[in-house]
């Protein structure tokens, strides 16, 4: 079971989404599939030596939660405005965005580790190694295996070897009993809207972890041959979905904006909305999404 890899299944706000995927390049190339351990994080001289660290500080929305999960919380004495997940993280002192971090702040506050995601600029990260703070900069991993690589060195650092990897071991149970238990034979194509309208049509493409929701909740993504995360407003009314998902709070926009007002999935009443803490960021709890999205593609199975 520990050996099955979901990435040989084919495979905040939207801004922010869209700003953390597109700026990660500064350390590490986003459109890699198969994610090793020498490709998900990137630290200093001073974090490579750091053995049990009493105070981190979390420039990640997405590290922020594993920590949380590994139940590590305790060491947390800095964090993001978007690290609001679970409702506890918001007593946690904010240092700022994740871009614009208030580095003279983190400085101030003498942390054993920073741990930043990939759109952490090279220039912030230098600060701070210039200052003898120990940094680690994790790639935002594109799937469920590349997640896991960073909870399983999250659990090394933080000591917590054995939970992170039960927590592996319980997610990978319960993705495979998604796929095994899935009976449809027509496979529902399937839409996610990371953004819609003026600016733009925006949607999980070629090589992104909505990709692999989809594909694990056993549905068709009308946008996985797309390199990028733009979706052309031609392509989705060609394709037609048969199921669109969209963050909750977007939803009833959606469904009564033109053009979108004209889908076939809109007028059959197959928009659904589904909290985006689900989605937003890939951790164990996304498992929540691929369950949601398949127990309504596939009403057989319930």
């Amino acid at each position: 079971m520990n050996n099955f890899s979901y990435n040989n299944i084919s495979t905040n706000k939207y801004k922010t989404i869209f700003l953390i995927f597109v700026l990660c390049s500064l350390f590490f190339s986003c459109n890699k599939n198969n994610e090793t351990n020498n490709e998900i994080f990137f630290a200093n001289k001073k974090a490579q030596r750091i053995k049990n660290p009493k105070k981190i500080i979390s420039i990640s929305p997405q590290i922020t939660e594993l920590i949380f999960l590994l139940e590590s919380e305790d060491k947390l004495i800095g964090r993001t405005d978007f690290c609001t997940y679970p409702d506890e993280a918001k007593n946690i002192k904010s240092i700022g965005g994740i871009n614009n971090a208030n580095l003279e702040y983190i400085i101030s506050l003498k942390p054993d580790l920073v741990i930043t995601s990939s759109i952490f600029t090279k220039k912030m990260f230098q600060t701070l190694d210039d200052a003898s703070i120990a940094v680690i900069s994790f790639k935002e991993p594109s799937t469920f295996d590349g997640m896991f690589m960073v909870l399983e060195k999250l659990g090394k650092i933080l000591n917590k070897e054995k939970q992170a990897k039960k927590i592996i071991d319980d997610s990978k149970r319960e993705i495979t009993d998604i796929i095994f238990n899935s009976k449809n034979k027509i496979i529902p194509t399937v839409y996610y809207v990371v953004g819609f309208g003026q600016a733009g049509d925006f949607s999980g493409g070629k090589d992104t972890f909505i990709d692999q929701i989809i594909t694990l909740s056993g549905g068709d993504n009308i946008a996985k041959k797309s390199p990028s995360w733009a979706f052309s407003k031609e392509e989705l009314f060609s394709k037609q979905p048969s199921y669109i998902f969209i963050r909750r709070e977007d939803s009833a926009r959606f469904v009564n904006t033109y053009p979108y007002t004209e889908l076939k999935a809109t007028k059959q009443r197959k928009v659904f909305g589904i909290e985006s803490h689900l989605i937003d960021i890939l951790t164990p709890k996304s498992i929540d999404a691929i369950k949601y999205i398949h127990n309504i593609i596939n009403p057989k199975d319930n």
